[in-house]
């Protein structure tokens, strides 16, 4: 092959290829996990974030052979110029050097940040439409929609809601509970609503006392009681349930300081697995784009975080559930109940004011029913506070402990992973609940609503 004379002066195209792909096989040298572990103690240090976590060695592997391999491709194309004397007169181009140049300026250090960020961003290619975003909540469910979540089919009504739609206006004689809550009341994994507890104690009452029994379900995967309570203002007061049910699960206390509103950094989980259009497909598969947007809600979380020193406080220790159960006298941990409590009281107040009944209904872990005594902290809080304030409560966690043990059962039959209800759980659940709903329910309406 014609090569180029020894004293032909070195195209500044080949230069540029040696040194990007230099670039790359500098980064394949420092992306080592030693590097790597010393470069996220130092970011916690200086940026004063410890919920940095340092990504698994085999990902820091394969971005390092992924550095390797860009640089390897990148200097062999810079040496195959400068052997072949056509590619060599071609590569010399004004234009194409000048094309070079700014995919140097942009490319080189894009592509190096990408693979150097993918080993520390969680798995986040978005993989339904179920969820939009809400400038209010947060996120909620797209109207219409039908997509797999959690390993089914799910389909959302015209309002944005599991279950049939429910007129607003009262038929006579028929009585109307709501439910609030989140992925458990939702029915996370079951493919069938009418298998989740809401649905299945109105069949149970009704086939009890023959009142027909209307049931609205607004529970949205992800609430907490913050958007449960915007929720019921927007829509859910529209229906005049004879009950609202509120479902209280412990992660409601920790999962809302893992968002930008309060603190954290998180659009959401939902948000993060839901895509709008192809194009946010394709943005959604870039490391850096997600790290992009991360610092963005970060931006908007720290300015809201002097309007409460409090959510300063809790962003600076990562609050999971597990520390709810195992040390629930720290003092980031009361400051979420705090929280947690306060939007809770919100629902009980709204609810006093338009004269309905609630019933709070305090679902457990998984691990609870294992150990109920060492574990039951989280109850203990939410039970003392109910009792205090006068708050109807059902802390499941006792009768599903009692009923485990009657019956032989073990707990995973309920659960279809830490705690979301399997079908099974469902309908003990419903039995467990359905003669307190009965009671609480106010008697049915006699007259139509406008």
């Amino acid at each position: 092959m014609e090569t180029p004379s020894p004293g032909a002066r070195r195209g500044a195209s080949r230069t540029l290829l040696t040194i990007a792909g230099a670039i790359f096989v500098a980064g394949a040298a420092i992306h080592n996990p030693w590097f790597v572990s010393l470069a996220v103690r130092a970011a916690r240090s200086l940026l004063h974030r410890p919920g940095i976590a340092e990504p698994d060695p085999g990902r820091v592997h394969a971005m390092q052979i992924a550095f390797l391999a860009t640089g390897a491709a990148l200097l062999a194309a810079a040496w195959l110029v400068g052997r072949v004397a056509t590619l060599d007169r071609w590569f010399r181009r004004p234009l194409v050097e000048r094309i070079l140049l700014s995919l140097f300026v942009i490319a080189v250090p894009v592509g190096w940040l990408e693979l150097a960020l993918r080993a520390f961003v969680p798995a986040h290619e978005k993989t339904t439409t179920l969820f939009v975003r809400d400038d209010a909540l947060g996120w909620k469910l797209h109207a219409n929609a039908v997509d797999e979540w959690g390993g089914v089919e799910v389909h959302v009504n015209e309002r944005g809601f599991r279950g049939p739609v429910v007129p607003y206006p009262r038929a006579e004689g028929t009585r109307r509970i709501l439910y609030l809550g989140d992925s458990v009341t939702f029915g996370y994994r079951i493919a069938r609503w009418e298998d989740t507890y809401p649905y299945v104690i109105a069949s149970m009452l009704e086939a009890r006392d023959s009142i027909p029994t209307e049931t609205v379900n607004l529970a949205v995967e992800g609430y907490s009681q913050w958007q449960e309570h915007l929720l019921l203002e927007q829509e859910g007061y529209r229906y005049q349930p004879d009950l609202v049910v509120v479902g209280f699960v412990l992660n409601d206390v920790t999962e809302m300081f893992h968002l930008a509103r309060f603190g954290g950094s998180d659009e959401g989980f939902q948000l993060r697995q839901s895509y709008a259009s192809a194009f946010d497909r394709l943005v959604s598969k870039s490391a850096l784009c997600y790290e992009i947007q991360n610092l963005i809600l970060e931006v908007k979380a720290r300015r809201r975080l002097g309007a409460d020193l409090r959510l300063g406080a809790l962003q600076q220790e990562m609050l999971e559930v597990e520390t709810l159960m195992d040390h629930p006298d720290q003092p980031n941990v009361k400051t979420a109940w705090d929280f947690a409590l306060g939007d809770l009281q919100r629902i009980v107040d709204g609810c006093d004011a338009h004269g309905i009944p609630v019933l709070v209904v305090a679902f457990p872990f998984t691990v609870q029913l294992s150990d109920p005594d060492r574990l039951s902290a989280p109850q203990r809080v939410l039970v003392s506070y109910a009792a205090a304030r006068h708050i109807p409560l059902i802390d499941l966690l006792p009768p599903l402990v009692e009923y485990t043990r009657r019956t032989h059962v073990v707990p995973e039959r309920l659960f279809v992973d830490h705690d979301h209800l399997s079908i099974e759980g469902h309908r003990v659940t419903a039995d467990l609940l359905a003669d307190t709903i009965a009671a609480y329910a106010r008697q049915p309406t006699t007259r139509s609503s406008p």
